[in-house]
């Protein structure tokens, strides 16, 4: 049964509706990566097409490519290295000039260094903050500014952590650029927000991936980990495509500025 919309202009779309994608372009940085194929084939799933941004020879290109035409949607490759600012702004000029028009950012791009605070190197601060935060910033600014110039709505997913919310150990670089970018989320929200988009972001916990392999393989710290985890587990890349799916479809229209954490309870315990 059709509800009418308490704005009293027409009915409200079907829930089936509010979650698709059907129509729309994601770009995504970093979606080859972990999290970030995970998230990428999940737009592709709820009907998006893909623009990927992602290093040249990249070794998980493929398992991208793969994923996204099986489910018969349109990936488009643009090669670049995000930590370039000047390389990754003609980058989005590139994307622009062959017309595609956004609707929605997965900035997904990130890695880590670890080391005491004491012995963290200048070429480490550099790469982490380059990557989780310039870059991120940069992309967002990018696809915000069109979405500005072509007067559409859209929406823009950042990828913080719950480092955003704790410090811990060892990984310094790490902390601030991921509290940078949930405070960029906010930013970005409140002066976007009344434009139409949505700038959220997304807080993972401790997920088995790549960037995490140091602590998986380490048995003590993997009974820390699942201890400390209401949900008795480490969280796996799958968790994502519900979230990413919702901050990424009308489902989410009225969340701003927010972070939606992703860790199995971690931080509520």
């Amino acid at each position: 049964m059709a509800h009418v919309n308490q704005m009293g202009d027409g009915p409200l779309p079907s829930v089936s509706e509010l979650f698709s994608l059907h129509g729309k372009t994601a770009i995504t940085t970093g979606g080859t990566g972990g999290l970030g194929l995970s998230m990428a084939i999940a737009l592709a799933e709820a009907g998006a097409d893909i623009v990927s941004i992602q290093l040249a020879n990249d070794p998980r290109a493929g398992l991208l490519k793969e994923g996204v035409e099986s489910l018969n949607r349109k990936l488009t490759v643009f090669e670049t290295d995000v930590a370039d600012s000047p390389a990754l702004r003609k980058c989005f000029a590139d994307i622009w000039a062959t017309g595609v028009v956004p609707d929605i950012l997965l900035n997904c791009a990130g890695i880590n260094r670890r080391a005491a605070v004491e012995d963290f190197t200048d070429e480490d601060i550099d790469a982490v903050f380059a990557i989780n935060l310039k870059a991120s910033f940069v992309a967002a600014q990018e696809v915000g500014k069109k979405l500005l110039e072509l007067k559409r709505p859209g929406k823009i997913i950042n990828i913080a952590s719950i480092i955003s919310f704790i410090g811990n150990y060892n990984i310094a670089a790490y902390a601030c650029t991921k509290g940078g970018v949930l405070q960029m989320t906010k930013a970005m929200s409140n002066e976007w927000a009344k434009h139409g988009i949505n700038v959220n972001c997304i807080c993972p916990g401790y997920i088995k991936t790549a960037m995490t392999k140091v602590y998986t393989e380490n048995a003590e710290y993997t009974k820390y980990i699942i201890d400390r985890t209401p949900a008795g587990r480490w969280g796996l890349p799958e968790d994502f495509r519900g979230a990413v799916i919702f901050l990424a479809s009308r489902a989410s229209d009225f969340c701003c500025g927010t972070s939606l954490v992703v860790d199995g309870g971690m931080i509520a315990k």
